[in-house]
């Protein structure tokens, strides 16, 4: 558990992060791999979400948005190797990446599981909905671009540097920024995450995520995105900010190609880190999204 340094934050807030939920561990591949669930009856099969998080970032980042669809769904969220508090890798890969999605789905004894990837998380979302058909009942990208150029690193510059410890949990803090760059009006959730990223140990706190995750990660096979898309056997939706970099009108209609066009929500007025600006609205939006790409027959996604 982090320690506590939170900016003021509404109530609900406070509310959705002390939703009751469980943590739990499973080894995938010879690693270990931290994934949250949350659910209001385990004596209930309800269908289930399954949140992946981006480059560099952790499952906390989904601990105020996942306790918005605990009426209708059970939830989880994963901690990808060399994230959070999952286990570092010295190598890694999309399709391990993978692997450790449907190992913990599994693990967590998901139904009619919709998998949601938000920008690097979306690439290992779709590559997971592609390699493994009929395992999900709806794959959901959030700022995740299908352009070629998504498929590489761009947001994280590595360097061949020892581990830096920080002597206070604020100073720690103050070193977290959002990649890309970009404004955000909601100090308390970055406060919330920037604590969740680091870990305390008797040197000080450092951060826990591994630095050198794609100079560690092995080249795919996979196809172009747009080619997996188009072979993807569930219903395939987008929600992009408005303001994102990595969506212009040339790129949305080239993704109206492949996407029918209700499929595709912009959020007005945000950047790439969408649902950590208006989390309310992303929640909306991701709900209505979600229940408009209902398959006539979810049962046949069951695992």
């Amino acid at each position: 558990m982090a320690d506590t340094l939170i900016t003021k934050a509404p109530p609900w807030f406070d509310h959705y992060i002390k939703a009751s939920s469980s943590d739990h561990l499973v080894t995938i591949c010879g690693c270990k791999i931290h994934y949250r669930k949350w659910q209001k009856d385990s004596k209930i099969d309800r269908p289930s979400l399954i949140f992946v998080h981006g480059n560099s970032a952790h499952l906390h980042w989904w601990d105020f948005i996942a306790p918005g669809f605990l009426d209708n769904y059970d939830v989880i969220a994963v901690d990808l190797s060399g994230s959070g508090d999952s286990e570092h890798r010295k190598e890694y890969s999309l399709e391990v990446f993978c692997n450790e999605i449907i190992g913990v789905c599994e693990d967590a004894k998901l139904n009619t599981i919709t998998i949601i990837g938000h920008s690097f998380g979306g690439n290992i979302a779709r590559s997971c909905a592609f390699l493994y058909p009929n395992f999900f009942s709806r794959l959901i990208l959030v700022d995740s671009s299908l352009e070629k150029r998504a498929s590489h690193p761009v947001y994280l510059k590595t360097k061949n540097t020892t581990k830096r410890y920080y002597d206070t949990l604020e100073e720690a803090t103050k070193r977290f920024k959002l990649r890309p760059s970009q404004p955000c009006a909601n100090q308390y959730i970055l406060d919330y995450i920037g604590a969740h990223s680091v870990r305390k140990t008797t040197s000080g706190y450092y951060f826990k995520l591994d630095e050198q995750l794609f100079k560690k990660m092995n080249k795919t096979n996979l196809p172009t995105a747009f080619s997996m898309i188009k072979a993807i056997s569930c219903p395939v939706g987008l929600i992009y900010g408005a303001k994102s970099r990595f969506f212009t009108p040339q790129s949305i209609q080239r993704l109206e190609r492949v996407l029918p066009k209700k499929h595709i929500i912009s959020i007005k007025n945000t950047y790439h880190h969408l649902f950590l600006e208006t989390p309310e609205i992303f929640v909306e939006k991701l709900d209505y999204l979600a229940n408009l790409m209902l398959p006539k027959d979810p049962l046949m996604y069951s695992p």
